[in-house]
């Protein structure tokens, strides 16, 4: 159950990314509109938590695999990527997709921490 539980967060984090660039953003962004901050910022909430289940599958079993340490991880990955998206093409900086990415790694933070109290 330690080796599963990783991997079946990381399968429903995985469908929930791959249901919104099929289409939910878009619905969302048809009702809410495309100012919308949530809806704008929901794929970094999102990336963080796949970045870190992809480490914390990865990393599994071995004793530098915190929960901490695997959500700083993705955190960082993700900020890292919005300040470098001004020199990208068609992409902008935006602090709300930072604010997003944080809160992605305290709730993986969490989900994590639970468990890993119950093993």
């Amino acid at each position: 159950m330690k080796r599963k539980l990783p991997i079946i967060y990381l399968a429903i984090a995985a469908f929930v990314a791959v249901a919104m660039e099929l289409g939910v953003r878009a619905f969302f962004f048809g009702k809410y509109g495309t100012d919308s901050i949530l809806v704008g910022s929901l794929p970094n909430f999102i990336a963080v938590i796949l970045i870190t289940l992809i480490f914390n599958v990865i990393k599994s079993g071995k004793k530098d695999a915190t929960p901490i340490k695997m959500s700083l991880m993705g955190v960082a990955v993700m900020v890292f990527y919005e300040f470098v998206q001004p020199c990208i093409q068609g992409r902008t900086f935006d602090w709300f997709d930072i604010v997003a990415s944080l809160l992605g790694g305290l709730f993986v933070f969490s989900l994590l921490s639970l468990g890993q109290t119950n093993k």
